[in-house]
């Protein structure tokens, strides 16, 4: 850590509770790795100083713009910003993402591992009178091939302002009348940081991802063929050119060479898959070469000590904790890949018979079901149709009867002397 280090810009003490809690977003790591390279290609002289924007709600601060400064020198010779410059991009940063409470929370620049060097401070000091207390990112570019950076760690550091006292005795602290320490300096204390993606970044991540695949030096590649015969080769670029203007073609693209957008994602879950699988195979070769390089185990053969010294032939010590999560990945292999293959296919397939089974007997009970209802409805379909077929034979019965039945219907339905009266008359 540059904490431990002897730099005197640096803290020793570690981050507090009332130390902020910084989010980084990707789009400001992209942001300084490009004006690195730019930086780097254009080869510019002088240090590489950049803004980040960000929100600040409390002790929650959140990183998600960058930009590039313009630096100047002053009269004393010093490196300090544009400051006309400064303020109009940073207006124009404000109106592009029309988020009003976006501002300055902190600034990069390059750095070695062993923390901030004397030339930041007066750009540091400018900064600090625009914000109160900016954060101060810190890029490695020693450590982009360390072997942490190869593990994942980012080759940044952040770092919070602090005003302790400066080095000397007890007897060199000069109180004031409210008892506050006059002799103060400015130092750095390291914070810690976490890295928040959101969903537009990470379309712009997975588009960078994509397209530096394709990326190819051109300069480099030029340059590497020309080597001692510069002028061979220069006559040869004449000679091809001549023949491509004599015999001019025209460049076709091949519809059918493109890929479609199903096809890029297919590609992108290839890709990651192999990715994947390679990495998996080489962290086995290094078990494998690391359990091979180790002594005889004492559980095989009871004459061995418990824990055997290094030797010329097993340089290396036990380790204890490795070999139990070797252990227990072993015994995690047997979930997945079964010793009693025939069993294990067996039962898979009881199990798919089951399933099976089970979906049938619903179908059955479905289709059972179905037609229950159809029985239902059917059984009142021919209940209507035989009254209705009933209603109709009674009222034929009862009009075209003749005087008999007509006279049989009366008495049986009005009885009395009013029955026999109607029986004496005519039908008409």
């Amino acid at each position: 850590m540059a904490g431990d280090s002897q730099n005197p810009l640096v803290s020793n003490t570690r981050a507090s509770d009332t130390s902020p809690t910084v989010q980084l977003h990707p789009l400001v790591l992209l942001t300084i790795t490009d004006c690195i390279t730019r930086h780097t290609l254009r080869q510019q002289e002088g240090p590489l100083v950049g803004a980040i924007l960000g929100q600040q709600n409390g002790h929650e601060v959140t990183m998600e713009v960058a930009f590039q400064a313009k630096l100047m020198s002053n009269h004393h010779g010093d490196v300090v910003l544009d400051d006309e410059w400064f303020m109009k991009r940073l207006d124009d940063y404000k109106d592009v993402h029309k988020q009003p409470q976006l501002d300055i929370v902190a600034w990069f620049t390059l750095a070695p591992p062993t923390g901030p060097t004397p030339e930041i401070l007066p750009i540091h000091n400018r900064i600090s009178e625009l914000t109160d207390s900016p954060i101060l990112c810190l890029f490695h570019p020693s450590d982009a091939y360390s072997e942490a950076t190869t593990a994942g760690k980012l080759p940044l550091t952040l770092y919070e302002t602090v005003h302790e006292n400066a080095a000397g005795g007890p007897n060199d602290k000069a109180m004031d009348i409210d008892g506050a320490v006059q002799n103060k300096a400015l130092k750095f204390r390291e914070l810690v940081y976490t890295v928040e993606t959101g969903e537009a970044e990470m379309i712009a991540v997975d588009f960078v991802a994509r397209g530096g695949g394709n990326a190819t030096a051109v300069e480099g590649s030029s340059a590497a063929s020309k080597g001692k015969d510069g002028k061979a080769a220069e006559e040869k670029d004449r000679k091809a050119k001549g023949k491509q203007k004599e015999t001019p073609k025209e460049e076709t693209i091949d519809e059918s060479a493109a890929l479609t957008a199903e096809d890029e994602e297919l590609l992108s879950t290839l890709t990651a898959k192999m990715n994947a699988i390679r990495m998996l195979s080489r962290r086995i070769s290094l078990l494998r070469t690391y359990l091979a390089s180790l002594p005889p185990s004492y559980l095989s053969d009871p004459s061995l000590p418990l824990d055997p010294t290094p030797s010329n032939d097993h340089p290396l010590p036990l380790n204890h904790s490795i070999l139990r999560s070797v252990s227990a990945m072993l015994a995690r292999i047997n979930i997945l890949a079964p010793p009693d293959v025939e069993a294990f296919t067996l039962e898979s397939q009881q199990e798919a018979s089951d399933v099976q089974l089970v979906q049938l007997l619903s179908s059955i009970t479905n289709s059972v079901s179905a037609a229950r209802d159809l029985g239902k409805k059917s059984q009142i379909v021919e209940t209507g149709k035989s009254q209705s077929r009933r209603g109709a034979g009674g009222m034929g019965s009862m009009m075209g009867g003749g005087y008999e039945g007509g006279g049989q219907y009366f008495d049986t339905i009005m009885g009395g002397g009013t029955s026999r009266q109607f029986r004496a008359d005519q039908w008409s």
